[in-house]
């Protein structure tokens, strides 16, 4: 139980509790509503640096926040991803990058478990952390084109999310690779 109340993870929870209010954004319609979702996916970015640095920094990574993490990280892009395209904030053919980077997601959810189910270690790739930081950066622009109404700003999102997504298939190649094919 004590595992539960480190920071890291009280950080790593507070990112799924908040999504309610970054989707409430949404429902407002306004650029107060904007400025409510772009903050909390702000947040939510922040602290996925700050739980990682701050469990390694004073040695309070727990099995919980490992499970936890990439879990919390897979919700929060996955629900961003949903609610900017629903409300489209982007256009049709930058649905194909979002498609493209939610089934990455699915299956390497899938390969995570299986991996770990048969007792092995799936250790989190540099690749893999870099695809997050995209992901979020890319959001991250899409949601503040919302909320400043520049026209460059939906297509530097919209080039960040293409290129989060190629960078998820290399990602997501090289765990399958080394996991499903190499068995490591």
């Amino acid at each position: 139980m004590k595992d539960l109340f480190t920071v890291p993870n009280i950080l790593t929870v507070s990112r799924m509790l908040l999504l309610p209010l970054f989707a409430l954004g949404f429902f407002l319609k306004s650029k107060f509503g904007g400025i409510l979702s772009l903050s909390v996916f702000t947040f939510c970015c922040i602290t996925d640096f700050l739980d990682g640095y701050y469990a390694r920094a004073f040695k309070q990574a727990t099995k919980l926040g490992q499970m936890l993490d990439p879990l919390a990280d897979k919700i929060v892009v996955s629900i961003a991803i949903l609610f900017i395209v629903g409300f489209r904030l982007i256009s049709d053919y930058a649905i194909i990058p979002a498609a493209v980077i939610l089934c990455r997601e699915i299956i390497i959810s899938g390969v995570r478990d299986a991996t770990e189910f048969s007792g092995r270690s799936f250790r989190t790739l540099l690749l893999s952390k870099c695809k997050t930081a995209m992901q979020m950066l890319a959001l991250s622009t899409l949601l503040l084109a919302s909320v400043v109404g520049w026209p460059v700003i939906p297509q530097i999102g919209e080039m960040l999310l293409w290129l989060s997504s190629i960078i998820a298939i290399a990602s997501g190649i090289v765990y399958c690779k080394r996991h499903i094919c190499e068995g490591e």
